[in-house]
């Protein structure tokens, strides 16, 4: 009987072991993975649900509407009274942009979802969805760009929230879908107007990763903004020759900054060490595409170890070499500086707020790390004072105001340099950081630089600081 009486609780214990496995599984998929097969894209019944979701709006930081939305013969239907200003945040499609970054939140589904409130609130409406861009800034930085190919970026220097996030050319969302032969243009466009450049543009960065360079120079102890170096106008280095426009003869790490000295960077990088350099650059996150729910590509740089010869580490360090970065990257990359050392994560979106008016999901400032101490960071903000006072960036001079800046004029194998301008304001007390590229567009104080004037001129009047 004994025998009988344990192989029954050993059955007994199978079956209900079974059981308890079939709950947790039953469970799982019909209550903790329920919200996200209902807000499945590829889920035919979810689909024909979404399609009666009035889909929520998005606004730019002062409420206006930068996608909106009205009833069409087909259903809901987007529109875009913005239209060029922010095509490459709103995309022209639920494929694009932020219409398929912010999906989930603007149809109220997935994490956003309330169980029964279809049955109780009757027809569905999806979440507004408020970003950190200024829609004034927004045109201001498309009008600067017209014509050209571009981008600029604009980030709260102590908040880390977006202002600004321009591609050129940019393009009208409302009319891309017009007809298969408008899509078909637009995708064949050679000025490729659907590429945000601000996010996916890969460019050689020239010599505003010179101030990088100089950071991680000053942070390891290895020189000092007053350092004496001589320029004579080319400097050779395993049988490479890195050139000067002109030979500044004997200049300080401060003054190779402001005129923008090749060889005395080539030779910083040597002091650092191709190891400690790609160090800095993942403290930086120069290479980390940017944490939005926009599509954004990673940088690159060569293998600096590879060569015994250093050429290619002295290249790097005035910004040639292999490095291709965003100009999103960089903006990131002077934030840190202007913020004493702290890197804060840029982020986008500021709130979620459901129909009924509350606030289901708002941004917090997240510290990303902290990539060179302030000591530092404030030497070299005092150095790229340096270069819009007395160096290559002084149009970028503003009455009244200090600016800390860098020029860059970044040469690449397809025709004339691209113009790079990084910048942020006040120098004393940052408040905005301002990073444009125009592509081929020759020196950093030609085309870039006038731009980021104008952009922080806007800027910090919207911030009181004018």
């Amino acid at each position: 009987m004994n025998e009988l009486a344990r192989a029954i609780r050993r059955v007994a214990l199978v079956a209900a072991v079974g059981f308890a496995v079939l709950c947790v599984y039953l469970s799982w998929w019909q209550v903790l993975r329920a919200p996200a097969l209902r807000a499945d894209e590829h889920n035919s019944r979810a689909r024909d649900r979404l399609r009666t979701i009035e889909p929520g709006e998005v606004l730019d930081a002062d409420g206006e509407v930068l996608l909106g939305v009205e009833r069409g013969r087909e259903g809901w239907e987007r529109t875009y009274p913005a239209g060029r200003y922010v095509a490459h945040l709103t995309g022209y499609n639920d494929r694009s942009g932020l219409q398929r970054g912010l999906r989930d939140a603007l149809l109220g589904v997935g994490r956003y979802e309330k169980p029964w409130a279809e049955f109780i609130e009757g027809p569905l409406r999806g979440n507004d969805v408020k970003l950190t861009v200024d829609l004034d800034a927004q045109q201001l930085a498309t009008r600067l760009l017209r014509g050209r190919r571009g981008a600029v970026v604009a980030l709260g220097a102590q908040t880390g929230a977006i202002l600004a996030l321009v591609s050129a050319p940019a393009y009208d969302p409302a009319r891309i879908l017009d007809s298969e032969w408008d899509y078909r243009l637009f995708q064949e466009d050679p000025e490729l107007p659907e590429l945000d450049r601000a996010l996916q543009g890969l460019y050689p960065p020239g010599s505003v990763l010179k101030v990088m360079t100089a950071a991680i120079a000053l942070d390891l102890d290895r020189v000092e903004p007053d350092t004496t170096f001589e320029c004579a106008g080319s400097y050779e280095i395993g049988g490479a020759k890195i050139t000067c426009p002109r030979a500044h003869g004997k200049v300080t790490l401060a003054e190779a900054l402001a005129v923008s000295c090749n060889t005395t960077f080539a030779r910083l990088g040597e002091y650092v060490g191709g190891d400690e350099f790609i160090d800095y650059v993942q403290r930086f996150e120069l290479l980390e595409p940017a944490h939005i729910p926009l599509p954004a590509l990673p940088g690159k740089i060569g293998d600096l170890g590879r060569q015994s010869d250093g050429v290619l580490l002295a290249e790097t360090a005035f910004g040639q070499g292999e490095t291709l970065v965003t100009p999103f990257a960089i903006a990131r990359l002077t934030q840190a500086l202007a913020n004493g050392g702290t890197m804060i994560e840029p982020y986008l979106v500021s709130e979620v707020t459901s129909p009924a008016g509350h606030v289901v999901a708002s941004a917090r400032e997240r510290v990303a790390g902290q990539p060179v101490s302030a000591g530092t960071a404030a030497q070299v903000a005092g150095m790229m004072v340096g270069v819009v006072e007395e160096g290559t960036g002084q149009v970028a001079a503003l009455r009244g105001i200090e600016v800390a800046g860098k020029t860059g004029s970044a040469e690449n194998p397809h025709g004339e340099a691209h113009s790079w301008f990084t910048a942020f304001a006040p120098a004393d007390r940052p408040e905005v950081v301002v990073t444009c590229v125009v592509e081929n567009a020759g020196a950093g104080s030609e085309a870039a630089a006038p731009i980021v004037r104008e952009m922080l001129t806007h800027l910090l009047r919207r911030a009181g600081v004018r």
